[in-house]
């Protein structure tokens, strides 16, 4: 009779989302087996991703992937469970001492100081429940001048902007001669 394989004992890889306020940037997150056990025939667990408030998860493709998939990861099914829930049985899970990670693309939207989401991390028979939790810090600077609300910084204002100042500019400087000249 042959012994069963201890479990595996998962905990999340997290990573900070650094960047600019209206950045999209790849955010590596999964899970770690620290062994153990091996997930081959048994159950591979799952992970679960809340956004750092201020953020929006824009997409979350596989490696690979050559379809139109939008989600590798189920995304929220209701407003008050706003999670990510990414299944391992729709992946090779990790092997003791390796790693799985997806590529979150997230949105900054705001800069909140200390905003924080969350990965968790759901293994079957997990050894050491202790480290299923993590957190995922927001580092976000404050957005550049160019995507200020403020219209005249889009680019399609420009073009009206320019137009205006080729017609104020010839008057302003009618305005100016005359005034040297000393005539009101």
């Amino acid at each position: 009779m042959s012994q069963p394989s201890p479990p595996a004992d998962y905990t999340p890889v997290t990573d900070t989302i650094k960047g600019r306020v209206g950045d999209t940037v790849v955010v590596r997150l999964g899970v770690s087996n620290l062994g153990p056990g091996s997930p081959n025939g048994g159950v591979l667990g799952s992970f679960a991703v809340v956004p750092p408030p201020g953020t929006t998860i824009t997409s979350i493709p596989w490696e690979g992937d050559d379809d139109d998939r939008r989600y590798s990861c189920r995304p929220p099914q209701d407003t008050d469970n706003y999670f990510f829930w990414c299944d391992l049985s729709e992946r090779r899970a990790p092997s003791p001492g390796f790693s799985t990670t997806i590529g979150f693309r997230i949105r900054i939207d705001k800069r909140i100081p200390g905003a924080k989401g969350s990965i968790t991390v759901y293994g079957p028979n997990d050894p050491v429940p202790g480290n299923d939790r993590d957190a995922i810090p927001v580092e976000a600077a404050p957005a550049p001048l160019w995507r200020w609300r403020n219209p005249l910084w889009h680019w399609q204002h420009w073009a009206p902007a320019a137009g205006v100042l080729v017609l104020v500019a010839p008057a302003g400087r009618w305005f100016v001669r005359r005034r040297r000249e000393g005539r009101p």
